[in-house]
C-alpha cells in the first residue's frame, strides 16, 4: 500500500468534538457595537424579522408568525467588527438545530444571512444551508453580487498552531481543500461553495461538506495579507445537537492561476 493511501482519512471520521477545538485560536475579539440596537431585516418573499440586540442576547420577532420557522425567540450571539460599519453576528439556535451568520452592512443598509439547519431523517442527519439578502429598515437596494474573484487563488490558511489548510478556489461554486496540520491532516475533498462580494477584496465564502453534516461561512479579506473570520457548524452525533465554533485565520496567497477564457 502506498504511503498516501496509508495516510488518507475519510472526511466523515472527524466529528466536531475533534475538529473544532483549537480552531478559535485566532478568532477576533467580540464587539458590543450592536448592543442596544434593533435591526429590522426586510427579505424578498418573506416577512421582515426584527432583531433586538443586548450585550450577549438577541431577541427576534416576525409577523405573520406562520410564515417563518421560528417567529419569536431569543438566543446568545457574538458579533465581530469586520470594517467600520460592517459587522457580523453569529446566532446559534440550539432549540431548532440551526445557525445564522448575519452580515450587517450598516452604511449601505443591507444584510446577508447564511442560514444553516440540521435536518433529521429516519436514520441520518443532513445539513441544509441557504443564503438570504435583506434590506435594513426597508426593501433591498444594493445587492451582494455573486463573484468569481476568488477563482484561481491558492491560499494556505492557519487557524492557529493546530490547524493548517490549503484552499484552491477552482470554480465559482467549487473549491478544493487539503488538511496539512491538525485533525484533518491527510484529508481533503472538493466541496460546493457560494461566494458573494461584500466590498473591495472582501467576500462572504460559504461551503458545505459532502461527507458529513457541516457548513462553513467565512468573511475573507484580501486587502493586504489574507485573513478570514466567521463560523463553522456541524452535527455532534454524541450530544445529538448542532455544534458551533467561531473562528479566525491568517493566510498566505501561494499563487494564482489566471484563466484565458478565450482559449476555452
Amino acid at each position: 500500500m502506498s504511503q498516501i493511501a496509508e495516510n488518507y482519512k475519510r472526511v466523515d471520521t472527524v466529528t466536531p468534538d475533534k475538529l473544532f477545538p483549537g480552531h478559535d485560536a485566532l478568532r477576533l475579539d467580540a464587539t458590543q457595537s450592536l448592543a442596544g440596537s434593533t435591526q429590522v431585516l426586510h427579505f424578498d418573499g418573506r416577512p421582515p424579522v426584527s432583531y433586538s440586540f443586548e450585550e450577549k442576547i438577541v431577541r427576534w420577532t416576525s409577523e405573520p408568525a406562520t410564515n417563518v420557522a421560528y417567529p419569536i425567540g431569543e438566543a446568545a450571539y457574538e458579533a465581530i467588527e469586520v470594517q467600520q460599519g460592517l459587522l457580523a453576528a453569529t446566532i446559534n439556535h440550539l432549540e431548532s438545530n440551526s445557525n445564522d451568520l448575519i452580515i450587517f452592512d450598516l452604511l449601505r443598509r443591507r444584510a446577508l444571512v447564511v442560514h444553516t439547519v440540521m435536518v433529521g431523517g429516519s436514520s441520518t442527519i443532513a445539513e441544509r444551508s441557504v443564503i438570504l439578502e435583506a434590506g435594513i429598515g426597508g426593501g433591498i437596494g444594493e445587492r451582494f453580487e455573486r463573484t468569481t474573484e476568488l477563482v484561481g487563488k491558492r491560499i494556505h490558511w492557519s487557524y492557529g498552531p493546530s490547524h493548517f489548510f490549503e484552499h484552491i478556489y477552482i470554480e465559482p461554486e467549487l473549491y478544493c481543500w487539503h488538511g496539512i496540520t491538525g485533525p484533518e491532516a491527510g484529508m481533503g475533498a472538493v466541496e460546493p461553495t457560494s461566494a458573494r462580494k461584500i466590498a473591495e477584496k472582501l467576500y462572504l465564502f460559504s461551503w458545505s461538506d459532502r461527507g458529513t453534516p457541516f457548513n462553513g461561512a467565512l468573511i475573507i479579506d484580501l486587502n493586504g495579507k489574507p485573513k478570514s473570520a466567521g463560523r463553522l457548524v456541524g452535527w455532534d452525533p454524541e450530544k445529538r445537537t448542532i455544534s458551533q465554533v467561531i473562528v479566525g485565520a491568517t493566510g498566505l496567497l501561494v499563487n494564482e492561476t489566471k484563466y484565458d477564457h478565450s482559449l476555452i
